[in-house]
């Protein structure tokens, strides 16, 4: 059952909606596996994450944090040449297929213009108790988000789904779970005007962490609308966001990025960890612009 491809099924709720109304399939067998739309979600993951499963009739069945049924959570993202995408950077719909109308929904409804676009996705195995009839999937984690899917459960045994791959096989927990998010720290700024040009200083505590290279910081840019500029010898990471045009950026949510990487991992878990030493903003003349400040977000994932 698991090709990847299905899952652009599962981003229709993030144009329409914050999480899916029903799951995919949205008739299933007690003891199948199902799939869980949740939204733009930023918080979710399956050690923070209880799930309550309500039958129409007889008692809940409540899944607790990292439970094996609840097989992964993971973020799918949309074909980077998709008609809402490259629609909504052109600010067209014409030759896109109303892909600007759907974007502008997005940007405006769920991510306040914060073209890093995903749908949150669950993956659970059901009860092979539950009784024919609607059933409700609840999801919360302890930052108090909540998602909620509903499944008609029909006649017959179901089968927990192995996630078959071509050449690979069953995919274990391992495989399944790689695919969810690592470790990050979510960087990005707050200022009154958009400056042309951002330039950070970071040093992180990772003196357990060793490569055959200086390297050890991985930053990722989320928007292509940029680019993002790195040096890192091991302990100092300086980081230059720039338009990835002569156009200016028009949206303080394009200069996000993350820092992950097996020393981000390590900084998170000692003090200091990750600390910024400096921040400057320029203008496109390169004067500095004063009054621009970091947002800096960890997500200790495990």
């Amino acid at each position: 059952m698991f090709k990847l491809i299905f899952s652009f099924l599962l981003l229709l709720p993030l144009i329409i909606g914050c999480s899916g109304v029903q799951t995919f399939p949205n008739m299933a067998r007690a003891g199948d596996t199902v799939s869980v739309s949740m939204g733009w979600q930023k918080r979710f993951k399956r050690s923070n994450t209880t799930i309550t499963i309500t039958p129409s009739m007889g008692a809940p069945i409540i899944y607790q944090p990292n439970d094996p049924a609840i097989r992964a959570i993971i973020n799918f993202y949309p074909d980077p040449l998709s008609n809402i995408v490259i629609g909504t950077k052109e600010g067209d719909d014409t030759f896109f297929r109303n892909g600007n109308t759907y974007g502008s929904l997005i940007n405006s409804v769920h991510t306040e213009g914060d073209m890093d676009w995903w749908q949150t996705v669950a993956f659970i195995d059901l009860p092979s108790t539950l009784q024919m009839g609607e059933v409700n999937i609840e999801l919360i984690n302890t930052d108090g988000d909540i998602a909620n899917s509903l499944v008609n459960i029909i006649e017959g045994t179901g089968d927990v789904d192995v996630f078959n791959a071509e050449g690979l096989g069953p995919m274990n927990h391992t495989q399944l779970t790689s695919l969810e998010r690592a470790s990050n720290y979510e960087v990005s700024i707050i200022s009154a005007i958009i400056p042309y040009a951002v330039e950070f200083e970071f040093t992180y505590n990772a003196p357990n962490v060793s490569f055959p290279y200086t390297e050890k910081a991985i930053v990722v840019n989320p928007n292509v609308v940029k680019n993002v500029v790195t040096s890192d010898d091991g302990v100092t990471l300086k980081v230059m966001v720039v338009p990835a045009s002569l156009a200016p950026l028009t949206s303080l949510q394009d200069f996000k990025f993350y820092i992950s990487g097996s020393a981000v991992n390590e900084a998170l878990n000692t003090s200091p960890g990750l600390t910024l030493n400096s921040l400057k903003a320029y203008d496109v003349d390169g004067n500095v612009i004063a009054g621009v400040s970091e947002s800096i977000v960890q997500d200790l994932r495990f």
